[in-house]
């Protein structure tokens, strides 16, 4: 929930509430938005009374769920990997600092989950029928998000280690139109025959990938579902997004068209049923977990700042600890100033802006910086416009138009990290010296608009 709608007095009014209702601890470490949905509820219940003499249904009762925050127990420094090549290094890594988040969070996670099984905290019926986890734990930003009444969480808020409560955001697509994606383009040049992606794993964030696309079959592998829509349900812009990566049928070829794709489906057909902010982050956990090469995210939760949101910790801790490679779409709210999405803000992830379809100019959509220290996107790369879209893969199996947007200059500069790999595994600062190196300004923009310039292979 955005607080920007309402005024100073409706957010004043809402944090007293919950400070008499649910305490000054909880108040203190409640955002402005957890206040702002827990009035609401409140005005939701209390229109229901007055409505009942007219026999007219009551609206439904907003249930959001709450995320508590351990900022001030941050990952912090991690536990020796091991030594040299052990390809065990990263898993070594990964269990440790893992571990030490559970321990961090255990008292409070069991905490919530007991009294959310109490009358204190019973739950709505809708998620009383479901298989859903009450709460749940991202380690890798030491987050907890769970469906618990608020009053479950005022009685965690008073410990020390919990400096936040808040609601999640819902994940959007970065695209406009309808969402399909380009499968190879002419600006795109230099590729070497001896380069594929074979043999590299690139996990993609966003809708279901249809499996069974012609040009990306077998390679797709569904690996985790965080909608409420079941699986066997593509979608235009998860499909088109892979095959931006690696696409290979009859001339249609995408720029990795032999890498490997892990579908983690965060959004859904119904973009009402997309997942949250905080589904963004345990992916991009999960894909570590996995051991894919690269992300690619062409989504984002809203406008960045110079505040590190909670996905953008998830990323900043993913690339600097265990050296994930991680794409982000720039967004699609330009051409003013300060309008990339979260979590571009994130230290160490690859932000990328759109082009036209020729590759000669920045759209008015892309999304600009300055955003949490930096000044614009890391490249551009085509993303198409309105009247000029870009070939692509669609979900009924067959190849059309695209619609337009970062979401599709993203899965560019993933498909040419795909080429690098498949030579040699590097690391986080080396790949962005080497994908920003070779860009090419353009003309007339700034680096608000195009960071390095337009990305280039040769």
């Amino acid at each position: 929930m955005s607080t920007a709608a309402y005024s100073l007095d409706d957010l004043r009014i809402a944090r007293k509430e919950v400070s008499r209702d649910l305490g000054h601890e909880l108040a203190a470490k409640a955002s402005d938005a957890f206040c702002m949905t827990v009035h609401a509820r409140k005005s939701y219940a209390g229109a229901a009374v007055g409505m009942e003499a007219l026999a007219i249904p009551s609206p439904p009762t907003p249930h959001i769920p709450s995320v508590v925050g351990f900022r001030d127990a941050l990952i912090g420094e991690a536990p020796a990997a091991a030594e040299g090549d052990d390809p065990r290094a990263r898993r070594l890594l990964v269990n440790g600092v893992r571990n030490r988040a559970y321990a961090a969070m255990t008292s409070v996670y069991t905490e919530i989950d007991r009294q959310s099984h109490s009358p204190l905290g019973a739950l709505p019926e809708t998620l009383r029928a479901s298989a859903a986890p009450i709460t749940q734990l991202c380690w890798l930003n030491r987050t907890i998000r769970t469906w618990a009444d608020p009053e479950v969480i005022a009685e965690v808020a008073a410990d020390e280690s919990v400096t936040e409560v808040d609601v999640t955001r819902r994940i959007m697509p970065d695209a406009q139109s309808p969402n399909h994606a380009a499968i190879g383009h002419p600006a795109i040049s230099g590729l070497t025959v001896d380069r594929t992606g074979r043999g590299v794993t690139v996990g993609v964030i966003d809708s279901e990938v249809h499996v069974q696309h012609p040009a990306l079959e077998p390679r797709v592998i569904p690996r985790r579902n965080y909608t409420a829509e079941p699986w066997g349900t593509p979608d235009h812009h998860g499909t088109a997004i892979a095959g931006v990566i690696g696409a290979n049928f009859q001339g249609h070829m995408g720029l990795a068209p032999e890498v490997t794709i892990y579908s983690y489906k965060v959004s859904a057909t119904n973009r009402w049923a997309n997942a949250f902010g905080f589904d963004g982050a345990r992916a991009i956990q999960d894909a570590l977990e996995d051991e894919v090469d690269i992300v690619n995210c062409s989504w984002g939760v809203g406008p960045a700042t110079d505040v590190p949101s909670r996905e953008a910790l998830a990323i900043t801790n993913a690339v600097s600890i265990f050296g994930l490679a991680v794409v982000k779409s720039a967004g699609n709210l330009g051409p003013e100033l300060g309008t990339l999405t979260a979590p571009a803000e994130a230290q160490g992830v690859i932000v990328v802006g759109a082009t036209d379809v020729e590759g000669m100019e920045v759209p008015d959509y892309s999304s600009r910086g300055p955003a949490g220290g930096k000044r614009g996107p890391d490249i551009v790369a085509p993303g198409g416009k309105p009247d000029a879209c870009l070939t692509c893969c669609l979900p009924n199996g067959g190849f059309g138009n695209a619609g337009y947007g970062t979401s599709y200059s993203a899965p560019h500069a993933t498909g040419i990290l795909a080429l690098l790999f498949e030579e040699a595994s590097l690391e986080p600062d080396a790949i962005r010296r080497e994908i920003t190196s070779k860009a090419k300004l353009l003309a007339n923009w700034g680096v608000d608009a195009q960071g390095a310039g337009l990305l280039r292979v040769a």
